[in-house]
């Protein structure tokens, strides 16, 4: 997986750990899948990644930082529900099920994880105006 672009340390953190955490649960719904179906994940990460820094380098202002700050998580989520979407059968329904409750659930924990974070660099920038 490509380096993204990232606000501060925390900011990288929080990410790096969220995509592990969906790449295990992508590795999960995988395991009975055709061959190749996780790299193809993979690519689809790629391209997350890269739209995420284009638009740290063509369109990031004051006004949209916190949805540039958000974009990883939340188009990797939609991302991994239509890729489970594609995967799921008979076989393989409960597995698939779990993997998209966890990867909802994770995606809000670090969306609320990233609000937080935003509001601290705020409160900080405020205060360093003092």
């Amino acid at each position: 997986m490509n380096e993204f672009k990232h606000i501060n340390r925390k900011h990288q953190d929080m990410v790096t750990d969220y995509l592990i955490y969906i790449q295990k649960q992508v590795y999960l719904a995988t395991e009975t899948a055709d061959d190749g179906k996780y790299l193809d994940f993979q690519e689809l990460l790629e391209d997350i990644m890269m739209y995420h820094n284009d638009f740290a380098d063509t369109g990031l202002n004051k006004d949209n930082l916190e949805e540039w700050a958000f974009a990883i998580p939340n188009l990797t989520m939609f991302t991994a529900l239509g890729f489970f979407a594609g995967l799921r059968n008979e076989e393989n329904d409960d597995t698939i099920e779990d993997c998209v409750r966890n990867v909802y659930s994770s995606t809000m924990d670090v969306v609320g994880s990233l609000s937080d974070l935003m509001k601290d660099e705020e409160e900080i920038k405020e205060m360093e105006q003092c």
